[in-house]
């Protein structure tokens, strides 16, 4: 890894009085692909939630290309290339998958030109081919595995520097599980996005990352070696 686009230093942060992560370093190159597994309620969720500000930091610093961003509002680190999908589905159900892309779009990416935006769009539905197929469809009505796709493409459509996916196959059948890690690892490869991949499906998660981080007790430990290696061992000491 060359440099450093995104990291957590000593960071400590929770939820009121109730404290998740307990000094933890994180970073992440431009351009990696990085998985993190742990066991529940581990804080792996509150990580992410840190690094995009949705919750404060208690001590330490959040860095993004070397700047001090930890009191950066949600939106002011979004304008800034960073962006994050939920576990929830954050969908506009009752809206087609068009109409859903063409909002963020709309939203995202003011000063562009028509061109741009038509460039965008083409990347996700060439991703996600089904919802190109579906794009009259109201999300609403759609599988669980296609309603997420529209929630990551949503995540996608801004071209982000850094995007961080908050179990993006929860709850899938593998068929689809495979489809998204595919299109995440093609994302992150071809558009050239640090991409922190939280997941508990985590033999898919290890076929398609560069790194892993584990998270336990609220702290953080770099898996030294391939990710791949983590199948020879016993998974469940990391989880």
């Amino acid at each position: 890894m060359d440099s450093v686009i995104l990291q957590a230093d000593r960071v400590c942060a929770g939820y009121g009085s109730q404290e998740v992560l307990r000094s933890v370093d994180f970073t992440i190159g431009p351009k990696e692909l990085c998985g993190i597994i742990g066991p529940n309620g581990a804080g792996k969720t509150t990580l992410l939630r840190t690094l995009y500000g949705i919750l404060p930091v208690s001590s330490g610093a959040v860095r993004y290309e070397d700047r001090d961003i930890s009191r950066l509002s949600v939106r002011e680190r979004l304008a800034a290339g960073i962006s994050y999908v939920a576990q929830e589905r954050n969908v506009f159900p009752g809206l087609s998958v068009g109409d859903n892309i063409d909002l963020a779009v709309s939203v995202l990416t003011r000063g562009w030109t028509d061109g741009q935006r038509r460039q965008r769009k083409e990347i996700v539905y060439d991703l996600f081919p089904r919802l190109r197929e579906r794009q009259r469809q109201a999300v609403g009505l759609m599988s669980g595995g296609e309603q997420r796709m529209v929630a990551i493409s949503l995540g996608m459509i801004g071209k982000p520097r850094v995007l961080l996916l908050d179990e993006p196959t929860t709850g899938l059948a593998p068929v689809v599980v495979h489809q998204l890690m595919d299109a995440i690892r093609s994302f992150s490869a071809e558009e050239g996005v640090a991409t922190v991949v939280v997941e508990q499906n985590v033999l898919s998660l290890l076929s398609v990352v560069d790194t892993i981080c584990i998270v336990k007790d609220g702290r953080t430990t770099r898996y030294d070696g391939d990710p791949s290696s983590i199948r020879d061992k016993d998974i469940w000491e990391y989880l």
